[in-house]
């Protein structure tokens, strides 16, 4: 008895391979969180006093330095205001030569009896000296007054039996003012004291006995 031949097997049917899918990409990461602020270490007492001393010292600089230049400040308007106040001094120096002219004009006049030139002087000297005072230019005091060196210069000392010593006799050149400054002292004779008593004379010498 034949035995039956058995039939070849079927070749395998083979799926086409699939593609494997890759990974889903992984969700990004979230930012770190911010790390807190460090917060200093609290400075050692000593440099804590140190630090406090230096602020103050640069405090006491700093008032220090604005009055400096609030004094340069007001130092500056002062001497401003006193250039305008005096920038006609030295003119005004000037026309004390011709005042002295007029003054000594009026005495040569009354000296020689000339009433008429002296009172048309006297009318020019008057205007003159009213101008300067408007411009607060006004004579010195002199005569009769205790000597000050800072308005007064001595040109001689004489003894004087009414004038105590110290005292101005005689004004030779009249000296002025102007706000307070003065423009040109006085030229003054001061007296000396009362004058030295005459020696006494030696009582006459007894005759000699023989």
């Amino acid at each position: 008895m034949k035995k039956p031949h058995a039939s070849p097997a079927a070749p395998e049917r083979t799926t086409p391979e699939q593609p494997v899918p890759s990974p889903a990409p992984a969700a990004s990461a979230a930012p770190p969180a911010a790390a807190p602020p460090e917060v200093p270490a609290a400075a050692p007492p000593d440099e804590l006093t140190q630090l406090r001393a230096e602020v103050a010292t640069l405090r006491d600089r700093n008032l220090r330095l604005q009055a400096d230049v609030q004094n340069t400040l007001r130092r500056a308007q002062r001497d401003k205001e006193e250039a305008i106040r005096f920038a006609e001094a030295d003119f005004a120096r000037e026309l004390l030569v011709v005042l002295d002219d007029l003054e000594r004009t009026v005495a040569a006049a009354e000296a020689a009896g000339d009433k008429p030139h002296a009172d048309g002087v006297r009318i020019v000297l008057e205007h003159f000296l009213k101008i300067l005072r408007q411009r607060s230019i006004v004579p010195i005091a002199a005569a009769g007054q205790p000597f000050d060196p800072a308005r007064h210069e001595a040109l001689m000392q004489q003894p004087s039996a009414d004038q105590p010593a110290g005292t101005v006799l005689q004004e030779l050149a009249r000296g002025y003012v102007m706000h307070e400054r003065v423009l040109r002292p006085s030229r003054v004779v001061v007296s000396s004291g009362p004058p030295a008593a005459a020696p006494v004379a030696n009582a006459a010498e007894s005759p000699r006995p023989e």
